[in-house]
Parts: C-alpha cells; sequence; structure tokens
C-alpha cells in the first residue's frame, strides 16, 4: 500500500492505452481518405441497429455512384453523443471513392443522405490530413475520463474489412521496403570494411 493516496497504481495500463491509440490513430492516418463525413438523425430519433443499418445502406448507394463495388469502401465508423443535447451522431472516414469530380460526387452523397435519412442534416467534407480526421475518428480508444463521459457511445471504431487489406498491403510493402534499405545498408558497411 503506497503512503501517498494519490498515487496511480493504474499507471501502465494508461500508458499502454495511449500507445495503443497512438498505432491505431498512425495507421488509419496512413491511408488516403477521400472525406470525413459526420450524419445526424431526424425525431423520433431511431434504434442504434437502424442508425447503423442506415448508415451501411447510404455506403451502398455511395459504392453504386461511385462506381466502385462496395467491398472496396475504405470505411472507419465512430457512433457519438453530442455535447450540446446528447443526440446521437456518426462519424466516419471514407476512401476508395473515384471520382473526377469530388464536389459533384459530395453533393450526390449529400442527396442520397436526406433520402435515406428522411431529410436528416450530413457534412461531407473531402479529408484534409492537416486536420487529423483519423485521430478523431479513433480518440474515445485512448480517451481520458472527460473524452469518454463526452462521448459515451464512442466506445470503438468499426472498420471495414477493405482498411484490413490495404493496411496489410502497405505493412508488406514498407517491409519490403525496408528488407532491401537493410540489404543495401549491410552491404555498404561491408564495403566500408565495418
Amino acid at each position: 500500500m503506497s503512503a501517498n493516496p494519490r498515487a496511480d497504481h493504474d499507471w501502465k495500463s494508461k500508458i499502454l492505452r495511449r500507445e495503443r491509440f497512438a498505432d491505431f490513430a498512425y495507421t488509419l492516418a496512413r491511408i488516403d481518405w477521400g472525406f470525413f463525413t459526420t450524419h445526424t438523425f431526424k425525431n423520433p430519433l431511431p434504434r442504434q441497429e437502424t442508425r447503423l443499418s442506415m448508415y451501411y445502406r447510404w455506403a451502398r448507394e455511395v459504392s453504386k455512384i461511385s462506381g466502385v463495388p462496395y467491398g472496396r469502401l475504405l470505411i472507419a465508423l465512430r457512433c457519438e453523443r453530442g455535447e450540446v443535447g446528447g443526440r446521437p451522431h456518426q462519424h466516419s472516414l471514407l476512401g476508395g471513392v473515384a471520382s473526377c469530380n469530388i464536389m459533384t460526387l459530395r453533393s450526390q452523397m449529400f442527396r442520397s443522405w436526406k433520402m435515406i435519412s428522411g431529410n436528416a442534416d450530413a457534412d461531407f467534407r473531402p479529408y484534409d490530413r492537416s486536420l487529423a480526421g483519423a485521430d478523431y475518428i479513433c480518440k474515445c480508444l485512448g480517451a481520458n475520463a472527460y473524452e469518454v463521459d463526452k462521448f459515451t457511445l464512442a466506445e470503438e471504431t468499426t472498420l471495414s474489412e477493405s482498411v484490413f487489406r490495404v493496411v496489410r498491403t502497405l505493412d508488406e510493402m514498407a517491409d519490403r521496403r525496408c528488407g532491401k534499405l537493410n540489404r543495401k545498408y549491410g552491404q555498404v558497411a561491408k564495403a566500408l570494411g565495418r
């Protein structure tokens, strides 16, 4: 028993949780996302399962609009409650959409969400790496008590299978590049007599 009543006995798990959060955020930031989206819902508020099915129905519509198979869409989805009224809404990162005119695609996505949700509001922004959208999507994983209380629904981030495929591919490419560099630098070191 510590003589200090304020001693943090759980310090190691907090550090490990922050490290996992940083790794996860870095992994999401490596992906070439197309949009950062926010989806809201009208009254009467649908149940959680219905809200999720509405989102995935919208994602299927986006795949049709953009001409990309649904299985190739990159999706990172997080549900949370708002700060002011505590209303549930969803944030997501959407990637893998191919379009030569991003603003036309954005307006078509918006129209699709309006039809699916019964005219609820949404916000679709082209993804900007400098705004740390990947960190925002997974902030619940490394959050402090204030963040956890603020975003009670945000206990998990849901990723599509295509995100896992992209991450595996990126990791394999990095491993191959590291292997080549290690071989190259090993040969250079031997040539220098080290």
